[in-house]
């Protein structure tokens, strides 16, 4: 077998190697996602969470502080009931007008921020529900990842020993360009030559459509131990069987 023929099986079976490889790869990034859209409502779960303890000492403070106005107020009131003089009437009364107006400002900012806090609390049932329907969603794609896994594990372990089997017959320098090659192009190592006009040595590559240098072509055809490559895309060139023949 040629140079290029070699190459051609072992494109064949790295191809195929990397084809399974890509399902588990698609499984893994999808995991990945779910894991971080998991992460991201857990995050903000636990923020509204905080807020809520947060919020909650404030009404807590705010009811205590009602309380204490409430308790002034009441205390007003047993020493207005014991007023002797007007002059002592008229100055407890409007000390009591003026604590009540306090504990009024105080009770509407309480239940504006027990409106809040109500509000948050069913932010934070939402997002729950949220959790526990992503929780679903991420277990499920755990689940698939493990049998993507398994369903390949048989064949990836068959074609990693016929990769090592057809790598083996290449040239360590050759062989290092098609796995430098396979790298950069994600698989996509080889390119067949295609003939645009053979009277005036016209070709191309197949991958980028780039016109080639003719002699390229004449080194393919001559059956050369060398590895040609597309000046433009880098992958490695070779005759379909039709040109190999002409």
């Amino acid at each position: 077998m040629s140079l290029t023929d070699d190459l051609l099986s072992l494109y064949r079976v790295d191809s195929q190697l990397r084809g399974l490889r890509t399902r588990v790869d698609n499984a893994v990034h999808t995991l990945k996602v779910r894991e971080k859209q998991l992460a991201g409502l857990i995050q903000k779960h636990a923020e509204l969470e905080s807020n809520i303890r947060q919020l909650t000492a404030t009404v807590e403070n705010l009811e205590g502080e009602s309380n204490d106005f409430r308790d002034r107020i009441e205390k007003l009131r047993t020493e207005l009931n014991a007023a002797t003089t007007d002059k002592q009437y008229q100055a407890i009364l409007a000390e009591m007008k003026v604590v009540q107006e306090q504990r009024d400002i105080i009770d509407e900012q309480n239940l504006t921020e027990m409106d809040r806090l109500e509000g948050l609390k069913v932010k934070k049932n939402e997002l729950a529900d949220q959790i526990t329907e992503r929780t679903k969603i991420r277990d499920l794609s755990i689940t698939e990842l493990s049998d993507r896994k398994s369903e390949i594990a048989e064949r990836v372990e068959e074609l990693e020993r016929e990769r090592a089997v057809a790598a083996g017959v290449i040239p360590e320098v050759k062989l290092a360009i098609f796995n430098r090659v396979a790298e950069d192009t994600d698989g996509e190592t080889l390119s067949p030559v295609n003939e645009i006009n053979k009277k005036r040595h016209e070709y191309s590559c197949g991958a980028c459509h780039i016109e080639i240098p003719y002699n390229l072509v004449v080194t393919l055809l001559a059956g050369g131990k060398d590895i040609q490559q597309c000046p433009q895309c880098m992958r490695i060139l070779h005759l379909e069987p039709a040109e190999a023949a002409s």
